[in-house]
């Protein structure tokens, strides 16, 4: 007579064996602690004490996976090497910077319009660079290179704004340039001359305040050659006769 087979007996060979589950996990368990070892420096030592703890032939040791005393060190950078503070850093100051470099721009922009001064001074940016425009009859009479007195006051105020925010700033050079009408006389020969003489004394001006880094000071004269209007009118030639002050911002790859 045939036995009955119990409910929920399972019939030998079908599904899966828990052998099969058993040995899945130990040589995934393998895997990850070779991998996890491979992290650390490996000497021999070390690698014969993996073998024989995973053989069985030697005793129970502890076996360091990761260096410690460079974790403790300098944990993050152990961990993940593209983590780079110095980077941030700079990233944080190059910010710092452009906000101040920004705002030097807006408050000379601001005195200038507050002061009514718009025929004689003018202000332009590019990202990097600050252009303060001094027109010729703000500075100098027709001809001459010695500072008008009557401009020392709006000059003195000019100067302290930059220094407000003087450490987001590289270098202001002193530009003197001219329209192209020759000058030839005792004084000077040529309007090349007449530039550098204007721009070294603008210079000497801001110096005199002492409240700038001369370090962060430099004076240039181009004469006729670097218009910014047309010299074959009087409008444009006006406009040509002046000292720009070319303040350059300060930035992380200078």
């Amino acid at each position: 007579m045939a036995r009955k087979r119990h409910k929920g007996a399972e019939e030998p060979g079908s599904g899966y064996s828990w052998m099969d589950t058993y040995g899945d996990m130990v040589t995934l368990l393998l895997c990850f602690f070779v991998l996890l070892y491979s992290f650390s420096t490996i000497d021999s030592q070390k690698w014969q004490e993996l073998v024989g703890a995973f053989a069985g032939t030697s005793s129970p040791s502890a076996i360091e996976s990761l260096d410690i005393s460079a974790a403790r060190k300098d944990p993050i950078e152990t961990i993940d090497t593209m983590v780079n503070y110095q980077n941030r850093q700079e990233n944080v100051d190059a910010d710092k910077t452009q906000g101040e470099f920004d705002q030097l721009y807006q408050n000379i922009k601001q005195y200038i319009s507050d002061n009514g001064l718009e025929g004689q001074l003018s202000v332009e940016r590019t990202e990097e660079t600050i252009i303060l425009r001094f027109g010729e009859v703000f500075l100098f009479e027709s001809g001459k290179a010695d500072l008008l007195s009557s401009s020392d006051e709006a000059m003195h105020h000019i100067i302290e704004i930059i220094s407000q925010n003087s450490g987001a700033i590289k270098m202001i050079t002193i530009e003197g340039n001219t329209d192209n009408v020759p000058i030839h006389n005792a004084e000077f020969s040529d309007n090349l001359d007449l530039s550098l003489e204007r721009a070294a004394n603008t210079l000497r001006g801001v110096q005199s305040y002492g409240i700038i880094d001369p370090g962060k000071l430099s004076a240039a004269g181009y004469g006729e050659y670097r218009p910014i209007a047309d010299n074959d009118t009087a409008a444009g030639r006006a406009r040509n006769r002046r000292v720009d002050f070319v303040i350059q911002r300060l930035t992380n790859t200078n």
